[in-house]
């Protein structure tokens, strides 16, 4: 296996964000919501009007036989109404993280969940969990302006 690999990658991608979350927690909340925004509107969107039977093969040989069931039996047979609450899902958690208040914090606890959640879909998705620190660790700070107030405020 080559040390540049998908679990590298996240791996990587994790320790950003928890120094982040850390040390510049404005900052790694904006990576948070986009990144959320990116996956609902920059992949899920593309991968949906390509092939959404892609999703139900990425949970073929899940961990848990209820995942296994669920993909190949009803995701495989209604792809899209799975899809479209898929990418809703992820744009109001990405929404939610650059709001502001008690929002972003339910956008944080959306991820933390969602994070938990896709883990058994495949090996693949071991190193979820670890992106759910993150979110987490974000959730201890309190977030009063949007992001495009501050953003605004900024320029």
């Amino acid at each position: 296996m080559s040390i540049i690999n998908p679990f590298s990658v996240t791996i990587v991608f994790v320790l950003v964000l928890i120094g982040l979350a850390v040390f510049r927690p404005a900052v790694g909340r904006v990576v948070c919501g986009v990144f959320f925004l990116i996956m609902a509107l920059g992949v899920n969107v593309p991968v949906t009007l390509i092939d959404p039977t892609l999703f139900a093969q990425a949970g073929a040989h899940a961990v848990l036989p209820v995942y296994r069931w669920f993909f190949t039996e009803v995701l495989a047979r209604y792809p899209l109404p799975f899809v479209i609450a898929l990418i809703l899902f992820e744009t109001t958690v990405g929404v939610l993280i650059l709001s502001r208040g008690k929002g972003v914090r339910l956008g944080l606890l959306g991820a933390v969940l969602f994070c938990l959640f896709l883990t058994p879909v495949g090996v693949e998705e071991f190193t979820a969990p670890l992106l759910a620190i993150p979110y987490a660790l974000l959730m201890r700070k309190d977030f009063p302006q949007p992001v495009l107030r501050l953003s605004r405020a900024a320029g």
